[in-house]
């Protein structure tokens, strides 16, 4: 009866065990020394020689040479346990066999001696699938089983055995089997099947195993069985479902051209010959990952799981793309892979994800722009060479771009400003430097900012109930602490002073400007104490907050566009005040309230009609 390849070529000497060299070792020095465990614990992932090496266990110590590091393969022990006919070599499946009444069945037959051979192995596949009570079940014959018992657990879930059960066996990790091993043993099969396999198809079936040796066998078997003894790259990338390196390589290149409709057309494709857009997703960051390792470390085909001539492509293809730009790739095409999977309209979202691609490349690191205004240089970055890929005028020029994105009319909106002279500025900063130098008039120990306007006579300049509107970065201090208060739900406060001309900002004091109604006089004290607290956490720097009554708006350019305000009526004197607030405080609806809602009322003002 024919059997497939993954068993034909199943190891039968320690020897012929492919990347698990650390465990064949130990085991074969534990027994040359004569320091053979009681139980064993072989985890790791699936189809990399977890039974097979247990099988050689049991053949090692039940040999009819040995016990021997290497078991002959020919006497009537090896050979029943190769076939699996041996009655002192038991395999017990746990995921069929997993409950308290199969373990309390194992205890029962470890009690009697062997056969015919030295010892009687248990080998227990998938052991994580036994129950809490099985395991609880088997820990005493597991810690003291009789001498001519050895148990051998393979699972692929160590972290699921209990404690109990690691402490009493030796653990043996088996890992994953390399790209390169697994594409040697392949050759190794090829040649004695005698079929032709080129390179390229080689690499796909070595990759397409993951680590396991098994799959990638089982993979072969399938290739041979679609195309007989020979195999070709395209074909084997058909059959397993991967789309074509140049389907891969096109998406990259027309990132690097900056052509959307290439990848519109490649994604057409994709869904016109049914491949699966998760699995292409995958290929894209498999791709990426390859790219950014050759521009980190070089085309080293240790790290690159993929053919000379795969190598020898991708290197090309690295030299256009700069490693954060790559870096971006990798993140964008994650979360693409991730929506792709879970969402109603895969092609949508694989068509947005590599749209995103070709503007991700020509983003500017926030660290860069930060660096050049902090230099004083413009923010726009440097035209590089021929190649560049955040040359502005080449992307603006490609044919592929069309129409400018908003994206590329802010470059060229700032770029003509850097070549006309004019330094660009902040957009903050642009509503405050319409005028000529600010002069700094000194009060005290108070520097007050004024635009400087040809109606302002000196008179005015020095008398202090004269203010203009505060410069932009005074202006984003005055909101921030505006939108503080209101976030530690003191609105009535953040009311009280929103008005962004009635602040004056010095070296150690802030003024603000209130009415002329008397509520500098009856604001709380608790009320100064916290908003000086929260401008020092504004402006980073001790700061003392003073509050003044008399105000009066500044004549400036472009005040004739604003409506005039209305006659400024009396001030209230600060008697009249205080019997304001007594009468409001006193009235029964204010009362009502403050019980309804527990809290005190904290300023009274005048209401503006």
């Amino acid at each position: 009866m024919y059997q497939v390849i993954a068993r034909t070529w199943r190891p039968q000497r320690f020897s012929e065990v492919v990347g698990q060299k650390h465990v064949t070792m130990t085991l074969q020095n534990a027994i040359r020394l004569d320091r053979i465990g009681h139980g064993y614990i072989f985890s790791g992932l699936r189809g990399v020689g977890k039974t097979s090496v247990a099988r050689l266990l049991a053949k090692a110590l039940n040999c009819h040479r040995g016990p021997a590091p290497e078991p002959c393969g020919e006497c009537v022990a090896c050979q029943e346990i190769a076939a699996g006919h041996a009655v002192d070599v038991l395999e017990i499946d746990a995921a069929s066999n997993r409950g308290i009444d199969a373990v309390r069945e194992l205890r029962e037959t470890a009690r009697y001696a062997p056969a015919r051979d030295r010892f009687k192995i248990f080998i227990i596949d998938e052991a994580h699938q036994i129950t809490p009570e099985g395991f609880n079940a088997l820990l005493k014959t597991l810690e003291e089983p009789p001498s001519h018992v050895v148990f051998v657990l393979a699972t692929t879930e160590v972290h699921q055995l209990p404690d109990t059960i690691l402490s009493r066996c030796q653990h043996f990790a088996f890992r994953a089997v390399s790209f390169a091993e697994i594409l040697e043993h392949l050759e190794q099969v090829c040649a004695a099947e005698k079929v032709e396999a080129d390179a390229e198809a080689l690499s796909v079936l070595a990759a397409s195993g993951e680590g396991s040796l098994r799959d990638a066998l089982s993979r072969l078997e399938q290739a041979i069985a679609a195309f007989g003894s020979r195999l070709e790259g395209a074909a084997v990338r058909r059959l397993l479902g991967a789309a074509p390196s140049q389907l891969v390589e096109a998406i990259f290149l027309a990132v690097h051209e900056q052509n959307r409709r290439a990848i519109l057309d490649v994604v057409e494709q994709l869904v016109t010959e049914g491949y699966q857009l998760t699995y292409f997703c995958s290929q894209l960051v498999r791709t990426v990952r390859n790219l950014l390792v050759v521009r980190l470390a070089g085309p080293q085909k240790s790290l690159l799981e993929m053919s000379a001539e795969e190598i020898q492509r991708l290197t090309t293809l690295a030299e256009n793309f700069s490693e954060e730009s790559l870096m971006r790739f990798l993140e964008i095409l994650l979360q693409v892979y991730q929506d792709v999977r879970y969402s109603m309209e895969p092609r949508f979202q694989m068509e947005l994800g590599l749209l995103k691609l070709v503007d991700a490349e020509r983003l500017v690191a926030i660290e860069d722009l930060l660096a050049r205004l902090e230099s004083g240089a413009s923010p726009l970055p440097p035209s590089k060479g021929k190649g560049s890929k955040t040359n502005v005028t080449e992307t603006n020029q490609s044919p592929a771009a069309g129409r400018l994105s908003p994206f590329e009319q802010d470059l060229l909106r700032k770029k003509q400003i850097q070549t006309s002279g004019t330094p660009a500025k902040h957009p903050l900063e642009e509503s405050a430097t319409n005028s000529s130098a600010t002069p700094k008039i000194s009060m005290g120990n108070l520097e007050a900012t004024i635009v400087s306007s040809p109606e302002i006579t000196m008179a005015e300049l020095s008398s202090p109930g004269t203010h203009t509107p505060l410069p932009a970065r005074e202006e984003v201090w005055v909101r921030e602490a505006i939108r503080r208060l209101e976030e530690r739900s003191k609105p009535l406060l953040a009311s009280l002073i929103s008005d962004l001309h009635r602040w004056e900002f010095g070296e150690s004091e802030v003024r603000i400007r209130l009415a002329g109604n008397g509520l500098a006089q009856v604001l709380p004290d608790s009320d100064r104490q916290f908003l000086s607290q929260l401008l020092e956490e504004v402006l980073g720097r001790k700061i003392k907050v003073n509050f003044a009554e008399e105000w009066q708006e500044r004549p400036s350019q472009g005040m004739e566009h604003r409506p005039k305000a209305a006659p400024a009526k009396p001030p209230i004197r600060p008697e009249e005040a205080a019997d304001v607030e007594s009468r409001v405080r006193n009235d029964p609806e204010v009362q009502e309230f403050v019980r309804v809602f527990g809290k005190p009322v904290t300023g009274i003002r005048k209401w503006r009609g």
